[in-house]
């Protein structure tokens, strides 16, 4: 019922993509989809994709792993999703194919993950042209335990080091320097896994991705691990799999209502302005409010820590030097004064997609107006939306599906029922009894004969599909996956659990422990000593020993 579902979509609605594929038992062992909505979501904000795997979502234990993006709103939007039943590299390479096929080979700038072997050896195979980066906030979450409790806790090396790392603002030169003064500082240049991770900076440190458009969009997978997050709420770890593509269904009609609403706030209010700097004003009619507020927020900063430094010039440019006191930094404008082209050393508009207060500083002291075409990125406009929609094959889909149509339909037919009432009041009684005998008709006709239905049966009509008898494929194997089932402990998390967990009075030993009278570690012993006096005694106390 599953593909029967996915099958009856794709050929009802444009643009829907899907693929499966079986094991040697004709096992369904992995399938991908993607409908027309996730699809121009791709072509619109798929700079930076995030991919993380998450488990408990069905009966059989298959993966769930969602492709997940950013918006013009800065919400995290899906741009497919899929099921596999092992995590393994071939898995990946598959779904990682199926995933480029329905989004016409377009790849994003940057993919993230986090370190599992399989996707290091899957990514790379697949996706020729992005940047494959890994999870910064896993990769610190290791540190503490990496260079030991003392290190951790009885120094500030830690806090340091995250304040290196996340650094967007560093060159890459920059960064090496104050990572070997703070490895020297600390004596840690024999620490195998600092230097193993130095030795792969350019795959997880945001300095070295700093020229890749809008490549600090995203640095960790936590915007994966938040929609997992949010599709768990409406998943039962142990429902079929046609449960599970229903409560999917609920969990993007919610997430894409949530789009639809702030959009409409956008279209139809202005957000809350703090300056009256021209350039501002018209970053309120173009951009949605959640990225206005952030580019506000660099036309504060340039009024009170912006101001001119040195400056130079050649044929073409001027370079103009932009003391910034908030960071203590010098950050250079390179200025073309005819056509308004500019670039900063800080390069905040590479990597995320909106000037800075630099440029923002330098515009509003030249006079300009508006910010130029070439600063306007299309995803964080208002009208990104409401850009033509076309397939893989460059043809324009028809935006209604078939669902909407037969909305519309229902629509219509209840304007007319009304309209035909407000009509009847004029009319005699035998009319009105003509229409309620017309409906009733009606509705037996429509109405299914009153019997007892099959689980089968429910389910189709539910989905509003019926099972092909073209289609002979088994349900999956129930996976044993590293995400199902009870999570095994090491013997030092069951000590850190145990030292957590709040202490209870023991009526045995009247101590306050993490024990009570039944497993009281004393009561064995004490028990053990009070039978051996007894025995003691009674060998004491016979005849024979007397005599």
């Amino acid at each position: 019922m599953f593909i029967n579902q996915l099958q009856q979509l794709s050929e009802t609605r444009e643009g829907f993509y899907y693929a499966f594929d079986v094991d040697a038992d004709q096992c369904l062992c992995r399938v991908f989809w993607a409908d027309a909505e996730a699809r121009r979501n791709y072509s619109l904000y798929g700079e930076a994709v995030t991919f993380d795997p998450t488990y408990s979502t069905n009966r059989y234990n298959m993966i769930f792993s969602p492709f997940t993006g950013v918006d013009h709103h800065k919400k995290s939007v899906t741009f497919g999703a899929s099921l596999m039943s092992r995590e393994n590299d071939l898995n990946f390479n598959w779904i990682f194919e199926k995933f480029l096929d329905a989004m016409g080979g377009k790849e994003p700038h940057c993919f993230f993950t986090d370190q599992c072997p399989a996707m290091k050896i899957a990514v790379p195979a697949v996706f020729k042209t992005a940047a494959h980066r890994l999870c910064m906030w896993h990769i610190m979450q290791k540190v503490p335990e990496k260079v030991g409790p003392t290190v951790a806790k009885e120094t500030d090396f830690v806090s340091r080091l995250n304040s290196v790392v996340w650094d967007c603002d560093l060159e890459p030169s920059d960064f090496e320097e104050r990572w070997f003064g703070l490895i020297s500082e600390f004596q840690m240049e024999d620490n195998g896994w600092l230097s193993y991770m130095f030795s792969i900076r350019q795959r997880w440190i945001p300095a070295y991705y700093r020229d890749i458009p809008l490549g600090c969009l995203l640095r960790t997978t936590q915007r994966s691990e938040s929609e997992n997050s949010f599709f768990k709420r409406f998943e039962n770890p142990r429902g079929t799999l046609v449960e599970f593509w229903l409560r999917f269904q609920s969990a993007m009609d919610q997430q894409r209502y949530r789009q639809k609403s702030l959009d409409r706030d956008s279209d139809h209010s202005l957000p809350q302005t703090k300056t009256l700097l021209r350039l501002k004003i018209h970053a309120s009619t173009v951009y949605t409010h959640s990225l206005f507020y952030d580019f506000q927020q660099q036309c504060v900063d340039s009024l009170h820590s912006c101001s001119a430094g040195d400056s130079s010039r050649d044929a073409t440019t001027r370079f103009l030097d932009v003391e910034d006191s908030m960071f203590r930094k010098t950050y250079t404008v390179a200025l073309n004064p005819t056509t308004w082209d500019a670039s900063c050393s800080c390069k905040l508009f590479e990597r995320k997609g909106y000037i800075c207060k630099h440029i923002i500083w330098i515009l509003s002291g030249k006079g300009v107006k508006k910010i130029p075409d070439k600063y306007l990125l299309s995803r964080w406009t208002k009208n990104t939306k409401k850009m033509p929609l076309y397939d893989v094959n460059g043809q324009l889909m028809d935006d209604f599906t078939a669902s909407d149509v037969s909305k519309m339909h229902i629509s219509s037919a209840c304007s007319e029922f009304y309209s035909t009432l407000t009509l009847l009041k004029a009319q005699p009684a035998p009319k009105v009894t003509e229409l309620i005998h017309l409906l009733t008709t009606f509705r037996q006709q429509l109405q299914p004969v009153s019997e007892t239905m099959t689980k089968q049966q429910e389910l189709e009509m539910l989905l509003g599909c019926r099972s092909s008898t073209e289609l002979h494929i088994l349900p999956p194997v129930e996976s044993k996956n590293k995400g199902s089932g009870k999570r095994l402990t090491s013997k030092k998390q069951q000590c850190i659990a145990k030292v957590q967990k709040p202490k209870r009075f023991c009526n045995n030993c009247k101590q306050m422990a993490h024990h009570d009278k039944r497993n009281c570690p004393h009561s064995s012993s004490d028990h053990a000593s009070s039978h051996q006096s007894a025995d003691n005694a009674s060998e004491i106390s016979s005849p024979s020993d007397v005599l």
